[in-house]
């Protein structure tokens, strides 16, 4: 900036040449003289544009100084000032630009498998091309499409399925369910021989978190019913409190599993200390404060129910937990109140 200010006085200095008398004088003194200050003058604004040139533009040196000295000293003064607006607009977009936020690294958003929004678009018309109305052919396509919803959303679909009056639909909608069973059991028994194969309390506890986990998909996934299903909770109950006593501490996900458990046999007691224990180890809030608000309703404590939902208010929870939300805490836009039943409730 400070060789941009010498180029430009040097400018001054030669508007002062042309404006003075010796503009006005015919003798050959005053020619050199004029002609003199004016080479001084390119000279100075050839230099402060050369050095403020990009340095891929700087070679051959003479040969680009010599240019912009012939442009200033050819076109007196508007090449010059030419020369010189240029690289000063220049200089004032860059000062610009150096005073635009520059981008800072932020932390990501915590994100939550057990959390997720599992997008149910499509599931009614998936519904309505099932029933029994509509011809085999396309009901036995419908089902091909279930493959590709989550197992906790298509399976109930497909237990009804099962008293079907159509025999293939019953046959596909079992198929497809046995070779879930087929293949969580089949992992299950992978694990158990794992287990009696294990020769260290490292082993043991990785097969017993595993098994606790197998357990409770057979139960997330609606694959055990009735008396069936309470067996099963009985046993991943066992292997969540087998891999909790090999933890010299407790493990926030499996204290958070074992509340669930808890929760789904009906003791709400012990399932809220569970859950609490496992949120002050550090288990993400958004998944574990709606079970925190369901334990709340079955006690009727709806006071409590909705403190857990203004705090659900500020977390980025799934949109249909967002849905129950608004209706907890007075912030849904339904007109008529009987819109609210379509909503799935705590």
């Amino acid at each position: 900036m400070f060789t941009l200010k010498w180029a430009w006085a040097a400018i001054a200095i030669e508007v002062g040449v042309f404006l003075s008398p010796l503009l006005h004088q015919s003798t050959l003194g005053a020619l050199l003289a004029m002609l003199a200050l004016h080479a001084l003058a390119s000279a100075i604004v050839a230099s402060g544009s050369y050095v403020l040139l990009p340095h891929k533009y700087m070679r051959p040196r003479v040969t680009v100084w010599l240019l912009l000295f012939l442009f200033a000293f050819v076109a007196p003064l508007i090449g010059a000032v030419g020369m010189l607006a240029i690289i000063w607009t220049t200089f004032r977009k860059e000062s610009l630009d150096g005073d635009r936020p520059e981008p800072v690294t932020v932390p990501l958003p915590e994100f939550d498998m057990q959390a997720k929004d599992v997008s149910r678009s499509g599931q009614g018309s998936i519904r309505s091309r099932l029933n029994s109305h509509v011809p085999s052919a396309i009901r036995l396509q419908s089902l091909m499409t279930l493959q590709a919803i989550p197992t906790r959303v298509a399976n109930p679909i497909l237990d009804e399925l099962l008293s079907d009056n159509s025999d293939d639909v019953r046959l596909v909608a079992f198929g497809m369910l046995d070779a879930e069973e087929k293949k969580i059991n089949a992992d299950i028994q992978r694990e158990r021989r794992q287990l009696d194969q294990a020769e260290s309390d490292a082993q043991r506890h990785t097969c017993l978190r595993h098994l606790a986990e197998l357990h409770w998909e057979l139960i997330y996934a609606s694959l055990a019913q009735g008396e069936l299903k309470k067996h099963i909770l009985s046993q991943t109950l066992q292997y969540v409190d087998a891999t909790l006593a090999l933890e010299p501490e407790p493990d926030a996900a499996m204290l958070f599993l074992k509340g669930r458990i808890l929760l789904a046999i009906g003791e709400y007691t012990p399932a809220q200390a569970a859950i609490e224990h496992a949120i002050k180890l550090g288990h993400p809030l958004v998944s574990a404060v709606p079970y925190v608000a369901e334990l709340a309703y079955q006690r009727r404590d709806f006071a409590q129910v909705k403190q857990s939902m203004l705090r659900l208010e500020k977390l980025n929870v799934a949109s249909r937990t967002r849905a129950v939300v608004d209706i907890w805490t007075g912030r849904d836009n339904f007109p008529h109140r009987s819109d609210r039943n379509y909503l799935p409730h705590i």
